[in-house]
């Protein structure tokens, strides 16, 4: 049967989450975003624009396409007319494209109050971090509060706020520990300022300050510390981090243990990108992993406030040593 152009038009505003519930699918919305997750792993993160057409990206922020697409990249065999079939014959409520508020470029601006401050201090001290390192975090604006949260904050070169990356000191159960608000650009990473000719970029905010910790109880001189947000690479993009990354003499992206084999290759395939891209701009780049038992920076660090620099010390890292970082 020949579709109209009506009808195609209609699939791309087609809300996708009965058809991918059908497929097995966990589908969590907030506002236009949905995340498309199969047990603990999410698959996809789909976005509707302005104009009510949605848009899918795997979670490494590579382009799928429009709904269309969507269908045909979980059914290969499907044709392009199959597809807007599939959409329209299956339980799916359309909808009327959502107004979009006007583009921010910058994320609200929140109080801190005293009791924030004080409760953030004690959630990252019950972490392993130490006082000093707070202060060194507060004073370069890296490290802000807000009730019930801490808050890392990426600035541009006027000093402005352009990112918070947030992390929930007691998230609840249906709440996400960690998440970039709404209007941050992720084009800015939170910087944790450090030795300029040692550069290493982490996954969070909690990773960054560890770092910075690991490496004075190790007597060295705490690297600048880069805070990826996760593992994507825009960042990678914006001419005042490359010009960071090109005057160092050592870069490294760290790595983190998880705790399945597919969500470790996952993870790996997504560092090695980024370190492929660092490569692409100044020819070299290194990598560190922490040590078996330990998922990231902030695990390590905790571990060894507990147990002891003996047990996680850098015998037991040399990477650490050679890398020039904690």
């Amino acid at each position: 049967m020949l579709l109209d152009t009506v009808k195609i038009t209609e699939s791309h505003r087609i809300d996708p989450t009965a058809y991918l519930e059908g497929r097995g699918f966990t589908v969590r919305r907030e506002g236009r975003h949905l995340s498309v997750r199969a047990g603990d792993d999410e698959r996809y993160r789909i976005t509707q624009n302005s104009d009510g057409r949605w848009v899918a990206c795997d979670p490494f922020g590579q382009g799928i396409g429009d709904n269309i697409a969507l269908v045909r990249d979980l059914e290969p065999t499907l044709g392009f007319l199959e597809a807007v079939a599939r959409l329209a014959a299956g339980p799916v409520a359309s909808r009327e494209p959502l107004p979009e508020p006007p583009r921010r470029t910058r994320p609200a601006r929140w109080p801190q109050a005293r009791a924030d401050r004080h409760a953030g201090r004690v959630y990252l001290q019950r972490r392993g971090l130490s006082a000093g390192t707070l202060d060194h975090a507060e004073r370069t604006g890296f490290l802000r509060y807000a009730r019930g949260s801490v808050r890392f904050v990426g600035r541009d070169v006027r000093g402005a706020a352009r990112n918070f990356s947030q992390r929930l000191i007691q998230p609840g159960p249906d709440e996400k520990p960690k998440r970039g608000l709404a209007g941050s650009d992720q084009t800015y990473p939170p910087i944790l300022p450090g030795n300029p000719r040692v550069v290493w970029i982490v996954e969070g905010g909690v990773d960054a300050l560890a770092t910075r910790d690991l490496a004075l109880r190790r007597g060295k001189a705490p690297p600048t510390v880069l805070v990826s947000g996760g593992t994507v690479r825009c960042f990678l993009d914006h001419p005042t981090v490359q010009t960071r990354l090109l005057h160092a003499d050592l870069v490294v992206v760290v790595r983190d243990n998880e705790r399945t084999e597919r969500k470790q290759a996952e993870t790996d395939v997504a560092h090695d990108r980024q370190i492929a891209r660092i490569r692409e701009l100044r020819g070299h780049c290194a990598d560190w992993r922490p040590p078996v038992g330990g998922k990231d920076v902030a695990e390590l660090n905790q571990r060894e406030q507990g147990a002891g620099v003996g047990r996680w010390g850098v015998k037991r890292s040399p990477p650490a040593t050679d890398a020039g970082g904690p």
